[in-house]
């Protein structure tokens, strides 16, 4: 490999290692134009100075000698070699002394710039430092002050709160003088009023005798009118009385003719279950372990209503507004209305019962009419058939 050679590649090594700064770039441009100008003036003259060698070297050989940057490949003739004339310093040498001078020229002006940048960011920095450290002193400073004049205040105000605290004492003590001596003009004044108010009295009690004379007066007319109307609304009662039963005598009456019109209705139409006492006695059986159930239930229900009282504590007095026992109130009502219900349903097999002994049962109490035997089987205790019961055409009395 050719010394050119290397070093070009030794300039693109450099090159793609080495970051390329702008002062870099702007001083290689010139390096390279310089050493453009002095390779086209050194190959001017160097191509000048050696055609005189070439043209006398020409009859003493017919080949040219290697040019030592550059590799010939032409093959070498088989002629009888004469001795090669002395080598003549090329003059890519100057080329390169320039070239390397000028870049050593380049590089000191890139490196006396860099100093001169890192000489002004020094600067800067010192100046940035200065002002901080400037500011620093400035907010110090103003913070003395204000320190300053926050003792001077409180100074100021501890002075004006001693002498607010001397007036004070000053104005109390006058206050004091002035509150003895008002006292005593009080206690003239109060003896003066005690006076008057006795002669008052004694004037009040005159007129109280013969407001009273004219009260009693006014009483006894009262009660005369209280009398009068005593006895006009004994009068009315004797009259809502007589008007009372009265109704219930029509009622009684009413009562009657609803009893024979069912007996009349009760012969028209026949009793169907009467004949059937299998039916009846599965019925009767059913009524009765359900009446028996019913009686445990209403026991059981009266027994925890009881237990609710008796946990209650009577020493505490229950508020209508208190929201304290108000649970256990409700669930001992809640259990005597259980109880109350289950109590009517004993009363409505009790009268089915009734019904059987009088050969009765299975007939509407309403309208007389033979009741199924689901509804009998599903709800034995009832006295009205479905039609009935739907309508509220009849009453149970």
């Amino acid at each position: 490999m050719t010394p050119a050679r290397t070093a070009a590649r030794n300039r693109s090594a450099r090159k793609r290692t080495t970051k390329v700064t702008p002062q870099k770039q702007r001083a290689s441009s010139k390096t390279g134009t310089a050493k453009r100008a002095v390779k086209r003036a050194s190959g001017a003259s160097a191509s000048r100075s050696a055609k005189p060698a070439k043209r006398s070297a020409r009859p003493a050989a017919r080949r040219r000698a290697p040019s030592p940057t550059r590799r010939t490949t032409r093959p070498s003739r088989s002629v009888a070699r004469r001795p090669a004339p002395a080598r003549t310093k090329p003059a890519s040498s100057a080329a390169k002394k320039a070239a390397a001078a000028k870049k050593a020229t380049a590089a000191k002006r890139a490196a006396e710039q860099k100093r001169a940048a890192a000489a002004k960011s020094a600067i800067a920095a010192k100046r940035a430092s200065d002002q901080k450290k400037a500011v620093a002193a400035k907010k110090a400073l103003a913070a003395q002050r204000a320190t300053a004049a926050k003792k001077a205040a409180a100074a100021k105000a501890a002075a004006a709160k001693k002498a607010a605290a001397s007036k004070a004492l000053v104005a109390k003590k006058a206050a004091a003088a002035k509150a003895a001596a008002a006292k005593k003009v009080l206690a003239t004044k109060r003896a003066a009023a005690a006076k008057k108010e006795a002669i008052k009295r004694a004037a009040a009690a005159k007129k109280a005798a013969v407001a009273k004379k004219a009260a009693d007066a006014k009483a006894a007319a009262e009660r005369a009118v209280i009398d009068e109307a005593k006895r006009v609304e004994a009068a009315a009662r004797r009259a809502t009385q007589e008007a009372a039963r009265a109704e219930a005598r029509e009622q009684k009456a009413r009562e009657r003719a609803e009893a024979k019109l069912r007996k009349e209705q009760e012969r028209t139409y026949k009793n169907p279950y009467i004949g059937d006492e299998r039916f009846v006695e599965a019925v009767s059986e059913e009524l009765a372990a359900h009446r028996a159930e019913l009686d445990r239930q209403v026991e059981q229900l009266l027994n925890e209503a009881e237990a609710l009282v008796q946990e209650r504590d009577t020493s505490v007095g229950w508020d209508e507004d208190a929201g304290d026992g108000l649970g256990g109130d409700i669930e001992h009502e809640l259990d005597v209305m259980q109880a109350e219900r289950l109590r009517l349903e004993l009363e409505e097999i009790d009268a089915a019962f009734a019904r059987m002994r009088s050969r009765s049962f299975g007939m509407c109490e309403s309208c007389h009419k033979p009741i199924g035997r689901e509804r009998l089987r599903a709800m034995p205790h009832k006295s009205l058939c479905i039609d009935c019961a739907k309508g509220g055409l009849g009453v149970r009395r």
